[in-house]
């Protein structure tokens, strides 16, 4: 019975229904959220609890995808009494993140889910997020930073952003990737030789972190930020990719999380904030090198149960949305009517392409990163 939902998932037909489920259900919550726009003006608080409602309904969907379609095995590991607190206490924290591989973030938007605070997720992201239908809009409405990797404009919309998300109603994790980009052996060689001409610590699986980011939101947001999520992710095989997913491949991946209260940390300045970082990542890279040996991590084992509501709400899109776009097209076929056919057979390509354009967007790049090196690569002795 595996080896036939295994062959059913792997039918185009089956991809192309889900990804038209996708697309089409995020333009109707972008629906839902424009009739929100008035409330920003009126009431923000509760414009901003009602989209974090909202939003869910679309977001739901990629938790699902990665446990349920491609069955991903994601195993939790923290500190005593970490899951407890993300789970029942109502406080705003920033998430660091490493970046292994193209769905890091959706493995931690795995656990966020499980944790109930899909709705409250924040990143710090590329401008051109906003340009995507269904998905790319839910950032705009959500509030979400959207940067263009330009310090002397980002500076302005990050710090605009920050204070605009003060007294946000609902509990706020703020995703940060503080490397900057993602993890390729050709990008850690040449941070490496950044780290090497700035005195810095050499980390064996991570990049240099780029700290005047982390320094800005820990500054800015000083009273709004409760606490520090560190998250680490690992993976047993291979490192998870969007279309591995779509192939339904099984990954086995481990996350490791653990919290730091702001008011625990000692650092007021950018330069103790900086070296509080760089010391963090020297124990993410440590925790990563003890879990390539021991596939596992040192904490205990947690258990965050997968909760019922991503399967209903996608079943549900899939019966409202998919199925009846499938059963026309077979209807059609058969009834003769190659005109809207062909209108509908274009609109599956057209969903396909804009989900793999998505795909592209996040791909990582195999270019190295220039992090440091704006004036050229350090000089090399003789």
């Amino acid at each position: 019975m595996g080896g036939f939902i295994l062959w059913l998932k792997r039918r185009k037909i089956i991809f192309l229904v889900i990804i038209l489920s996708f697309i089409l259900s995020g333009l109707i919550v972008n629906c839902m959220q424009a009739l929100t726009i008035p409330l920003y003006y009126i009431n923000r608080r509760l414009f901003r609890v009602l989209n974090a409602k909202i939003v869910y309904l679309h977001w739901c969907i990629i938790p699902w995808a990665v446990q349920n379609w491609a069955n991903y095995k994601i195993r939790l590991f923290a500190e005593p009494g970490v899951v407890e607190k993300i789970v029942s206490t109502k406080e705003h924290a920033l998430c660091t993140l490493n970046h292994r591989g193209d769905l890091d973030w959706m493995i931690g938007w795995c656990m966020i889910e499980r944790a109930g605070k899909l709705g409250g997720t924040k990143a710090i992201m590329k401008d051109v997020a906003k340009y995507l239908p269904g998905i790319g809009w839910t950032f705009v409405f959500m509030e979400y930073p959207l940067l263009k990797r330009d310090w002397k404009e980002d500076e302005q919309r990050l710090a605009a952003a920050c204070d605009n998300l003060a007294g946000y109603p609902v509990e706020m994790l703020l995703c940060l990737f503080a490397e900057g980009t993602r993890f390729t052996k050709e990008k850690h060689k040449v941070s490496m030789e950044f780290a090497r001409s700035r005195g810095l610590p050499l980390l064996k699986h991570h990049l240099v972190p780029r700290t005047k980011g982390f320094c800005f939101l820990m500054q800015q947001m000083k009273g709004t930020i409760d606490a520090i999520y560190d998250i680490t992710i690992c993976y047993h095989d291979e490192v998870a990719t969007i279309l591995g997913v779509v192939n339904a491949e099984p990954l086995d991946a481990d996350i490791l999380i653990r919290r730091f209260p702001v008011k625990d940390i000692a650092a007021e300045t950018d330069k103790e904030l900086s070296d509080w970082l760089m010391k963090l990542y020297q124990e993410k890279d440590e925790l990563v090198d003890y879990h390539n040996k021991h596939k596992r991590f040192p904490m205990e084992e947690s258990h965050l149960p997968k909760r019922p509501w991503p399967e209903l709400i996608v079943y549900t899109w899939l019966s409202l949305l998919g199925v009846p776009a499938l059963l026309a097209a077979f209807y059609l076929l058969w009834t003769g009517s190659w005109f809207i056919l062909g209108i509908i057979v274009l609109v599956f390509i057209l969903a396909e392409q804009l989900f793999y354009f998505i795909a592209r967007e996040t791909e990582t790049k195999k270019t190295a990163s220039s992090y440091g090196l704006k004036n050229g690569p350090p000089p090399k002795k003789d």
